[in-house]
């Protein structure tokens, strides 16, 4: 086994390379457990029969060698030609065994990894994780390269590496019984005497494969750690490119290209590093690849030559040995030939592994001083004494008090800066830092309507209805109530909404899911941010109209938003912290005086 060796930029305490193989192992063994488990099996099983299969045609060709050269020698026409005409045969099976192999390891492969992302991307956006996990310090980085790719890289090597100790195992029981049949003992004379050693074929090949191992797993024990420093500064190189993509009109337009290019240039430059490092160590692993490749073809012929010399070995004898000594040495080496493969498995495993970790960590862990959410007994909104902290527990926002019957409209504006966004979240469950209480009404929906909805692409139908469970004529209804009758004949149109809308449509758009979400608690974040006043009112009236009973929280300065609530809160900004006061400027702390200030 590979053993863990520090590499520039990977944390001392990272996992050893036996941890990260088991880690994996039960990370994605479920693959053969459960209900994937009779196509798993079916794939595995194939796979390994047509392994099987094949060693067993090798040693058949290696038989066909020693019978066609063997007639070769001895000039024997009748038998050289029988040799010749099965021949066709042969390599007829060896096509076939060829192909088989190579569907049920594809198939395999293809299967296994899109069960092990199905289980990653569910896990990382269910509940919302992918969202929690970045506000979290324990996001590693690139999150859906990970997912993307890492498994990829995690998956299908592992099924090659069992093909290969599978053939490796069985090529070495196989032809070493060829090298022990043919080559017998070697007799050395010595003196007046004789050295005999049995089976000389069989050790040498076994002493040679074993140096070799040595030499390899000695000089290349760095590379794994090498490759995952490598992988990382890749990852960090593709998300400083995709952050110039994401940003590219706010970069454009303030002339910031040479700041963007000179952090994409230390990027590279540190990933440049970590590359050189890792050739070198290459370089020094290729000094035995590739001398071990010039010499065990010839290694063989010489141990061989002896026997041949004196009679004790045909020709063809001398050829069967060859190509078994040849076929042991790969088989014994397999580490050797797989070893830059294994070190990249390794890295893509351990990258695997710490995402699945982290959103282990991230559904199990909560902060020690953390909001309290529970269900309010009597169908209110209710925020008691809470206090909005960042990860580090610094105030954000302070002594948020109110009370909302169904069917409120609360205006909340103001100073709120980032307190804003943490309130948002921890109303929608969310946010975990911080202090107090937050009562919901029993089973309620709590829908966020942002400043700009994120449309992925597809159709408008998949953006409006995510289960797909309404009817079109519904949706096309909820289109035109909000002003986007253009757009109703539409639904099914697969494009890049995101691009094609513009701001004010995708918030119309916005508002128009949110009343088909069906919720008990709207929040809207400066979503009419970019329409007129009187339309945002309409909009808003619209919205009213459709969900009587829900309550809604208006966010910020928008238009129509102080003009549409019957209730307003204002935030101000003291000491650094937000903090309620009456829409007078009175202070406004506890929740008695909070609901007395309502207007």
């Amino acid at each position: 086994m590979l053993r863990a060796v520090e590499a520039p930029g990977v944390a001392e305490s990272l996992p050893s390379d036996r941890q990260v193989a088991w880690r994996f192992a039960g990370l994605t063994g479920g693959f053969w457990r459960g209900a994937t488990s009779g196509k798993a099996w079916f794939w595995t099983l194939s796979l390994a029969a047509s392994i099987i299969f094949s060693v067993f045609v090798n040693v058949t060709v290696n038989r066909w060698n020693g019978w066609f050269f063997d007639a070769l020698e001895k000039k024997d026409t009748e038998s050289a030609l029988t040799a010749m005409a099965v021949f066709p045969v042969l390599a007829l099976i060896v096509a076939g065994i060829g192909v088989a192999i190579l569907v049920t390891r594809e198939t395999l492969q293809v299967h296994w990894r899109q069960w092990v992302t199905a289980k990653l991307a569910d896990g990382w956006v269910g509940e919302r994780r992918f969202f929690r996990l970045s506000l979290s310090n324990d996001e590693p980085a690139n999150p859906e390269y990970r997912i993307a790719d890492d498994v990829r890289w995690a998956t299908e090597p592992l099924v090659d590496f069992a093909i290969g100790l599978l053939s490796a195992f069985i090529t070495i029981v196989m032809f070493i019984e060829i090298l022990w049949e043919i080559g017998g003992a070697l007799t050395i004379p010595a003196g007046s005497g004789a050295i005999t050693i049995p089976a000389y074929l069989v050790l040498a090949a076994i002493f040679y494969a074993v140096l070799v191992s040595l030499l390899i797993t000695v000089v290349g024990r760095r590379l794994p750690r090498l490759v995952a420093a490598r992988n990382e500064g890749e990852a960090k190189l593709r998300f400083a490119l995709m952050r110039i993509r994401d940003h590219g009109e706010p970069i454009a337009l303030a002339r910031a290209e040479a700041g963007e290019r000179r952090a994409v240039a230390r990027t590279y430059d540190s990933l440049a590093q970590r590359w050189l490092a890792m050739i070198r160590q290459r370089g020094r692993l290729t000094w035995i690849t590739n001398g071990s490749g010039a010499l065990v073809p010839v290694v063989p012929l010489l141990l061989a030559a002896p026997k041949y010399l004196s009679g004790e070995m045909s020709l063809g004898g001398v050829v069967q040995v060859a190509a078994a000594f040849v076929a042991v040495q790969n088989a014994f080496n397999w580490v050797l030939d797989n070893f830059m493969r294994i070190a990249e498995w390794l890295a893509a495993a351990r990258r695997v592994n710490e995402l699945a970790a982290a959103l282990d960590r991230v559904e199990q862990s909560r902060p020690d001083d953390h909001l309290t959410v529970k269900q309010s007994p009597d169908a209110l909104l209710c925020l008691v004494d809470v206090t909005l902290t960042d990860r580090d527990g610094r105030n954000l926002a302070a002594d948020l008090s109110f009370s909302l019957p169904a069917g409120a409209t609360l205006h909340l504006s103001g100073e709120l800066g980032l307190g804003k966004s943490a309130l948002i979240q921890a109303l929608a469950g969310l946010w975990p830092w911080g202090r107090g209480e937050i009562s919901l009404p029993e089973g309620a929906r709590v829908t966020v309507v942002p400043h700009s909805l994120h449309l992925s692409e597809g159709s408008l139908r998949t953006i409006l209805d995510t289960a797909l469970t309404r009817p079109g004529d519904a949706l096309a209804d909820a289109l035109r109530r909000y002003g986007l009758s253009a757009l109703a004949a539409s639904l099914d149109e697969h494009r890049d909404w995101d691009k094609l809308l513009a701001t004010g449509d995708r918030q119309r758009l916005a508002l128009a899911r949110a009343e088909l979400e069906a919720p008990d608690v709207l929040l809207l974040d400066e979503s009419t941010s970019a329409l007129e006043t009187d339309t945002a009112l309409e909009l808003i009236a619209e919205l009213r109209a459709a969900k009587p009973g829900a309550i809604i929280l208006l966010m910020g300065q928008s238009p129509g938003f102080a003009e549409a609530a019957s209730l307003h809160l204002v935030m101000k900004r003291a000491g650094g912290v937000a903090r309620m006061a009456n829409p007078d400027g009175t202070s406004a702390v506890r929740a008695g005086a909070v609901e007395r200030g309502l207007t």
